[in-house]
């Protein structure tokens, strides 16, 4: 699959496509595109909530829940553990899984 790079606006394939993809469901909420409403992800509720260890939680099985709805298109990274940690600047996610029969990880700031 082939895509823009948000920062940049250069195409991007392989494994920097699919980190960019999965920074955009993680960064939209539910609702959050006019003609594609079911895409996206309930972690960005949580971010005025960040006080305690059951909100990353929350955030960790929301993160994981997006991986499974067909409206995200991100279905070929398989999720084996998701971490979510608090920053200054509100939530980090940090993924382990398999993609393309490789075991990967990368982050995602919320």
């Amino acid at each position: 699959m082939i895509g823009m790079d948000r920062d940049t606006g250069r195409t991007i394939d392989g494994w920097p496509q699919l980190v960019s993809r999965i920074t955009q469901v993680m960064t939209t909420p539910i609702g959050g595109r006019e003609h594609r409403r079911r895409f996206g992800c309930r972690v960005p509720e949580l971010l005025g909530r960040l006080n305690g260890d059951d909100v990353l939680i929350l955030a960790q099985s929301r993160a994981l829940t997006a991986f499974y709805e067909p409206m995200n298109d991100i279905g070929d990274f398989k999720p084996t553990r998701c971490v979510a940690q608090r920053t200054p600047t509100g939530l980090r996610l940090a993924f382990d899984g398999v993609w393309r029969r490789q075991l990967v990880n990368f982050e995602v700031a919320i």
